[in-house]
């Protein structure tokens, strides 16, 4: 019953090497999900956004692909507060059968990671630098920080998370095969102007709360 009316995507196993680059014509295989729900949307133009996600025996991939007329960042520390940001967010509980806690992966569209891991909003554990190292960030914006231009029209970025980089954050070994189970969310936020808090599953909270793993959708690993 806990999982009535939850999302539920498929994780497909790449069939080679996962570049990072939204041109690669591995992304073919993955099914692609919408950040299509606005459950706090007051007003402002809500702006697609689709992910693609693969995984084998050392990763899980991601390519959000998002259409952004006001593309913005300034946050450049690892770790800062990238959510005010035009940024994506992966939220992912890995063994539910072991509790609530969840890492929170959110990288805005110039590529600056926020990562850490807890049971709720309050009690994070912020990823070290050593782990922040092992993720891997391309995005379709060159530069460091990115100011709103008049000719923006969207962005893409891709990330590569190890395993080894999860089991680092959890504390214990994290292996995904044929037939796992996450429960996870997709998210994203508009930057300066129009910063709709869009996500996968829908949350029904009365105020914008990313940190709501109850609410999280299912992922399946083929």
């Amino acid at each position: 019953a806990m999982n009535a009316g939850k999302k539920v995507y498929t994780v497909r196993k790449a069939s080679g090497e996962v570049n990072l680059s939204c041109d690669e014509t591995i992304w073919t295989a993955a099914d692609r999900l919408s950040i299509d729900e606005y459950p706090w949307y007051t007003g402002g133009q809500k702006q697609a956004t689709t992910v693609a996600a693969l995984y084998d025996a050392d990763a899980i991939y991601l390519l959000f692909v998002c259409e952004d007329k006001h593309i913005y960042a300034v946050e450049t520390r690892p770790n800062g507060d990238v959510y005010k940001d035009s940024c994506v967010e992966f939220f992912a509980n890995v063994n539910p059968e072991k509790g609530n806690d969840y890492f929170n992966f959110e990288v805005n569209c110039c590529g600056t990671i926020h990562l850490a891991y807890g049971p709720d909003r309050y009690n994070r554990t912020l990823a070290p630098d050593d782990v922040l190292e092992m993720i891997r960030v391309s995005t379709s914006i060159p530069t460091p920080t990115k100011e709103e231009s008049p000719s923006d029209d969207g962005w893409w970025l891709a990330a590569a998370i190890p395993f080894t980089a999860i089991s680092r954050l959890t504390g214990y070994p994290v292996e995904v095969n044929s037939g796992t189970i996450w429960e996870a969310n997709f998210y994203r936020c508009g930057g300066k102007t129009d910063p709709q808090y869009a996500c996968w599953n829908p949350i029904a909270t009365p105020k914008p709360d990313f940190h709501q793993p109850k609410y999280f959708g299912i992922l399946k690993f083929e």
